[in-house]
């Protein structure tokens, strides 16, 4: 199907807030797992240095 639009150019602008919202939405979703998984494998390390 062609497009009957042609495509807009963003400015500026536009480009920086959607990279920033595109920044807090990855944030949002790897921030707490990362964080998760970080800290047990921190946990996961210490224990098995005992042995």
């Amino acid at each position: 199907m062609a497009r009957t639009k042609p495509s807009k150019q963003l400015s500026q602008d536009e480009i920086e807030r959607f990279l920033a919202a595109a920044e807090a939405l990855h944030k949002s979703i790897i921030g707490p797992s990362w964080h998760t998984t970080a800290s047990t494998t921190k946990r996961f390390v210490r224990s098995t240095d005992r042995c």
